[in-house]
């Protein structure tokens, strides 16, 4: 894939550059952004990055992420979207319509090379760059509503929110309820755009409203109340005068929690005869020290912070949440899911640990991801049982530059790399199983991997894959950072022939 436009600039010009935007006129959000973009959007002609959003990659049946080469053949400034034709996809086996219409400008990323020689991709790419910032992190549904306008103040106010989010103003769990609770507002405008599609595709928009489906006004005013309900709490957050008055009471709170040992058992609920062998099991697993709390929500639960969770029914969906210095583990065993589609089933860092457990890849494209600290694993299965033959470019554990993972006991079957090791990570693998994978090990210039009575079997591509930086050597290298003990086996035992050393693609976004 192409290199793209990208820009660095401080939270102050961003910030300047956001509200001049808003200073123009007194229109609403759109049309203030409609007016921008058509003195800085290229109308026809620019090829750009497609990073397909979940609702694409749920319409064309593809897991998320997915990226698209694409060039544009003319956009709707009114609605800030792009007619595209797609050139080519990042993974072969994934399948897209060679034309797609109404693609977000914000899901679109200008290259820096273009075919087009008079195509200004630059200064479009910085527009849309703006305008994706003000989407992802300051946006709110209801700055959709017809005649809603936005003030430069208000901009100001949720910068002001954002930068208190990031740089540790806020305790850990005050900023993942702000977080949770804007999530919450865009999952109900998300489900309204549902039902408002599927009435356009079943020809139904304009019909009168007694023809339209009978759950349909139910659901969309659950969906709108809901969306109701979260306006007055969000504005606890948005105005700084109220939202330091809040967090003075939360960080005297969290004070108090923080000195408890919080364990949490989920349990859905179940026979009195499930409920005592689960008693007997917390009895024996809880210390004295420790205070259990029983709860049925895995997002209220982990909100909590606790140290350790215990998953007591057989399966639990979990929510997008950070996790650090947590241990997770099960009763009896459990499944764990993500509640929709999204990048990772755990974001985790720090010191966490996770035991018998069997995590799913139904729903996402990584399984853990582990930022920095270290992680345990003992006694879990990785499974991808999606049977969709696009879902192969799915991942057991990715491990980033400053993790440090020791995996025990576990197996990863069906994934396209079982487990992807970056430039400075550490991870050992001890009686591990690797079967049916793409790639079983994917690993990089920088990193180590230690691998000691684990079989890597039945890779269709790879057993382990090294790629070195570009500017290596690579003909005749080996990869130093691989330590593989004599009580392994690795595809058919041949380990020269099972690892495949290669340069490093640097113009992969």
């Amino acid at each position: 894939m192409p290199s793209v436009y990208t820009f660095t600039h401080s939270h102050n010009d961003i910030l300047n550059a956001l509200v001049e935007v808003f200073s123009i006129g007194r229109g609403t959000m759109r049309e203030q952004w409609t007016t921008q973009a058509e003195i800085l959007v290229e109308p026809v002609g620019w090829d750009a990055l497609w990073k397909l959003s979940k609702r694409f990659c749920k319409k064309f049946e593809a897991r998320f992420p997915c990226i698209a080469l694409i060039t544009v053949t003319s956009v709707d400034y009114e609605e800030l979207t792009a007619d595209v034709d797609v050139l080519s996809v990042q993974h072969e086996s994934v399948s897209l319509p060679e034309r797609v219409t109404d693609v977000p400008f914000i899901e679109l990323w200008p290259t820096v090379k273009q075919r087009e020689e008079f195509v200004n991709a630059e200064g479009t790419a910085e527009f849309i760059d703006l305008m994706r910032f003000y989407y992802e992190n300051l946006w709110m549904p209801w700055d959709d509503q017809d005649n809603k306008v936005i003030l430069s103040k208000t901009v100001e106010d949720r910068m002001s929110l954002w930068l208190e989010l990031h740089n540790g103003s806020i305790p850990n769990s005050v900023a993942r309820s702000i977080i949770m609770l804007r999530n919450s507002a865009i999952n109900a405008h998300e489900k309204l755009r549902e039902l408002d599609s599927s009435l356009c595709e079943g020809g139904m928009a304009d019909e009168d409203d007694s023809l339209l489906p009978s759950n349909y006004i139910s659901q969309c005013a659950e969906m709108n109340a809901n969306l109701d309900s979260l306006i007055p709490k969000w504005s606890l957050y948005e105005d700084p005068l109220v939202r330091e008055h809040y967090l003075a009471l939360a960080r005297t709170k969290w004070q108090e929690n923080k000195s408890k040992r919080n364990v949490v058992a989920l349990w859905q609920g179940g026979s009195m005869k499930e409920f005592t062998n689960i008693s007997n099991f917390l009895k024996s697993k809880v210390s004295n020290e420790q205070n259990l709390m029983i709860m049925v929500s895995a997002e209220e639960g982990l909100s909590l912070e606790p140290e350790e969770v215990i998953v007591c029914s057989s399966n639990y969906e979990v929510p997008e949440m950070p996790l650090l210095r947590i241990s997770l583990c099960s009763f009896n065993g459990a499944t764990l899911k993500a509640t929709e589609m999204r990048s990772c089933l755990l974001m985790m860092s720090e010191e966490c640990k996770i035991q018998d457990l069997i995590l799913n890849c139904a729903r996402v494209n990584t399984i853990i991801v582990m930022r920095a600290g270290s992680l345990h694993v003992k006694n879990c299965k990785f499974s991808d049982d999606s049977e969709n033959c696009q879902s192969d470019f799915a991942q057991g554990i990715v491990a980033m530059s400053e993790a440090k993972i020791i995996v025990e006991d576990c197996t990863f079957e069906n994934f396209y790399s079982g487990l992807v090791v970056h430039e400075g990570a550490q991870v050992e693998l001890r009686n591990c199983a690797i079967k049916r994978c793409g790639v079983g090990i994917q690993m990089y210039s920088g990193s180590h991997v230690k691998l000691d009575g684990t079989v890597i079997s039945s890779c269709t591509e790879q057993s382990i894959r090294c790629e070195l930086s570009a500017n290596v050597d690579y003909k005749g290298a080996g990869m130093d950072g691989l330590e593989v003990a004599s009580n392994c086996k690795i595809g058919a035992g041949n380990l020269q022939q099972e690892v495949l050393v290669v340069k490093q693609d640097s113009d992969m976004l």
